[in-house]
């Protein structure tokens, strides 16, 4: 689980690297910040990303699904706070998503999403806080509540969540809790498949 978080983790910083060198101006990133245990993180023009995948199918049931990563600096402190966000085929991203806690392959799942028609996968979001080395300060996910995606048009989007994320021991035994509180309207570079 780790080894998977980590690649994750590298993915994302690395597609931010690629991006961050944007001329793109953001007039409204001046005062983006997310807050990771009650560290402020500033959140650049360029720095949040939405990976989205569309046309896939479980079940004969049609839906999209985008990975929404936000990342902050703070000094030699990188933090990515990402969303997994499934919704309907032909649904806007837009909307507030329950956080579902159970994995994003079980029967549960899914029957939760055909539900609600959209929904965010709790154990594929993650939140990570790192050194410059590379080394785990904050290592969590499954956050817990709802996350809100406004789309302001023109791909700006306004991302709102205030919960915890859960950090879990090598047995997935929950040990703590790590509050987040983010609310940002930014430019997102969206990539699709």
């Amino acid at each position: 689980m780790k080894k998977i978080l980590k690649t994750t983790l590298v993915l994302f910083l690395s597609t931010f690297l690629f991006q961050s060198c944007s001329s793109s101006d953001d007039k409204n990133s001046a005062n983006n910040q997310v807050s990771i245990d009650g560290e402020s993180y500033s959140v650049p023009s360029g720095s949040v990303i939405e990976l989205k995948m569309d046309n896939m199918t479980y079940d004969s049931q049609l839906f999209d699904r985008s990975s929404i990563v936000i990342t902050g600096i703070k000094g030699s402190r990188i933090a990515t706070v990402s969303f997994d966000l499934f919704y309907f085929d032909g649904l806007p991203i837009e909307g507030t998503y329950t956080i579902n806690n159970v994995l994003d392959d079980d029967y549960e799942f899914y029957q939760d999403f055909f539900s609600n028609q959209k929904l965010c996968a709790g154990w594929t979001s993650a939140c990570n806080v790192t050194q410059a080395d590379d080394t785990f300060l904050i290592n969590a996910n499954n956050p817990v509540g709802t996350v809100t995606v406004t789309n302001n048009g023109n791909n700006n989007y306004t991302i709102q969540y205030n919960g915890n994320y859960k950090v879990y021991d090598d047995d997935f035994n929950e040990i703590d809790a790590v509050p987040v509180v983010l609310d940002i309207t930014t430019d997102v570079i969206v990539q699709s498949n």
